[in-house]
Formats: structure tokens, C-alpha cells, sequence
């Protein structure tokens, strides 16, 4: 599908901050405290459970009340994370939190186990802080950009199945990688294996259908809770085939518009044709 939109606009002013960004930054922060601060009061004040839980409660109450506090009074900080790749950098540095805490399980006890699971949680929210600081980067910047075409498309079947060979023996590696910390144990370092199968899915996910929109600043990519701009200096031309249009990327994989979802594909190589040369 696809709509002729020469002026259409959006206001999204108010959008960069917001609550529940605030939130989910205070909730990141507690996960993170959580190990630490139990470490330290073991070592420090008393190793008893319930001097132990009571630390637990506080500490998600005070990390999460800072976090929110300091993005609210810093109003800027979604829009400069999601401007740049440094937004994936609290997801990564949960992924070795967890990796950390899962390899001091032998020494660390409780507080390892601590780390290990907060790690993983953080991990999921700073993924999540990822994609609203790019979304929120994005309806900023295209807040008053014209948008030449919206429609929606996916990949070719055919090239979709040619991605499917490629992402399996990512899921074989990443599902071996899972059953190694049941199975055999003693090869820990396999476990690693497992962020393979996620990486496998989101390689995919790109071939799913989308809406996209044509802009001056380049393309926007619609998904039902998120947004994200995707500049035309990524791309070094386009070309139509048999079945598609391919949008060429200086590198990773082309963007490709199946011509069969598309109800006038001449309207939209019109519209990348402003701003892309026919490869």
C-alpha cells in the first residue's frame, strides 16, 4: 500500500521527554545498583536475608527515583542518545554485567546470581532505551519534513528465503550455545553462543513487511511502537528487478521493497529517485 503525502507533516512536539522514558532510565539504573550495593552491605553491615532484601527494596526505590529525576532535568538526553549508535551502549553493558555475574557464581554466591539475572533484565531495557531514544530522535528531527511517499512493503519471497539460509546456522549455534549451560556445563564459554539466536532474528525481522515514508533527511521506517531514520548518505543508489525494488546500502544488506506489495511502484522509484541515482 502506499499514499501520495507532498505536504503531509507531523507535530510531535513534547515527544523527546516523557515519563515512561524516565522511568525505564530509573529502572535500568536499580538493576545495575542492585549487585554492588548488596556486595557491599554483606561485606560492610550484615549478611542476614532480611537485611539483604530490605537493601534490595531501597536500592530499586532510590536508583529508579534518580534515574527519573536526572532525565527529566537533563530533557535533551533522549534525543543526543538516540542520535548516534551510543544508544545500544547500555544494552551491551548489561550483556557483560550478565556475563560477569554468571562467572562469578563459585565465588560470589547470592550476589552473583544477583548480577547474572539484574544483568539480563538490564540488558532488556537498555535494548529498549535504544529503540525509544531513536524514536524519539526521529519524529524530532522529521517533526516538519515533507514526506514524499509512504507505503508499505517487504522483502521478495525469493530473497527472504535466501536470508533464511543465511540466519539457520546462527539459531543452530545460538540453541547449542542455550543447551550447553544444561548439557555440558564444563564448556561455559559456548554459552556466549546464545546472543547468535537473537542476532539470527533481528537479521530476519528485516524482511518482514514495514511502512516507510520518503523524506529529505531519508527513509523512515514505521513499526507499530517505534521509528527510525535511515539517511540517504547510508545508501549508494537503488535499482529496480524483476520483483523489487533494492535500495543499495554502502553496507549490510539492501533494503528491498517486494514489487507485489507496492500498489504503484512507479510512484515510489519516483520518489527515491530524488534523492538516490538509478544503480
Amino acid at each position: 500500500m502506499w499514499r501520495y503525502a507532498a505536504l503531509h507533516r507531523r507535530d510531535h512536539r513534547g515527544a523527546i521527554g516523557g515519563p515512561l522514558f524516565a522511568l525505564v532510565i530509573g529502572l535500568y539504573v536499580a538493576l545495575l545498583a542492585i549487585a554492588p550495593t548488596v556486595f557491599a552491605v554483606a561485606r560492610l553491615v550484615s549478611g542476614d536475608a532480611a537485611v539483604l532484601y530490605g537493601t534490595v527494596i531501597a536500592m530499586v526505590a532510590v536508583a529508579t527515583g534518580v534515574g527519573w529525576w536526572t532525565t527529566e532535568r537533563f530533557g535533551s538526553l533522549p534525543r543526543r542518545l538516540g542520535a548516534t549508535r551510543t544508544r545500544w551502549v547500555p544494552g551491551l553493558v548489561s550483556l557483560g554485567y550478565a556475563f560477569t555475574g554468571l562467572l562469578s557464581l563459585d565465588w560470589a554466591g547470592v550476589v552473583g546470581v544477583l548480577a547474572m539475572f539484574s544483568g539480563m533484565g538490564a540488558m532488556a531495557l537498555g535494548s529498549v532505551l535504544g529503540v525509544m531514544a531513536r524514536t524519539r530522535y526521529t519524529d524530532t528531527h522529521l517533526a516538519d519534513s515533507e514526506r514524499h511517499c509512504v507505503f508499505t512493503a517487504g522483502w521478495p519471497e525469493a530473497a527472504r528465503n535466501r536470508l533464511l539460509a543465511l540466519v539457520l546456522p546462527l539459531w543452530a549455534v545460538g540453541v547449542a550455545g542455550f543447551a550447553s549451560v544444561y548439557v555440558t556445563p564444563e564448556l561455559w564459554p559456548l554459552t556466549f553462543a546464545q546472543i547468535l539466536f537473537p542476532v539470527g532474528i533481528g537479521i530476519f525481522m528485516q524482511t518482514q513487511p514495514r511502512e516507510y515514508a520518503v523524506t529529505a533527511e531519508g527513509l523512515e521506517q514505521r513499526l507499530p511502537v517505534a521509528r527510525r531514520l535511515l539517511p540517504w548518505e547510508r545508501y549508494t543508489g537503488y535499482t529496480r528487478t524483476t520483483d523489487a525494488l533494492v535500495v543499495h546500502r554502502s553496507w549490510w544488506f539492501d533494503d528491498r521493497f517486494a514489487l507485489d506489495d507496492l500498489d504503484d511502484p512507479d510512484v515510489v522509484a519516483a520518489a527515491l529517485a530524488r534523492y538516490l541515482s538509478a544503480a
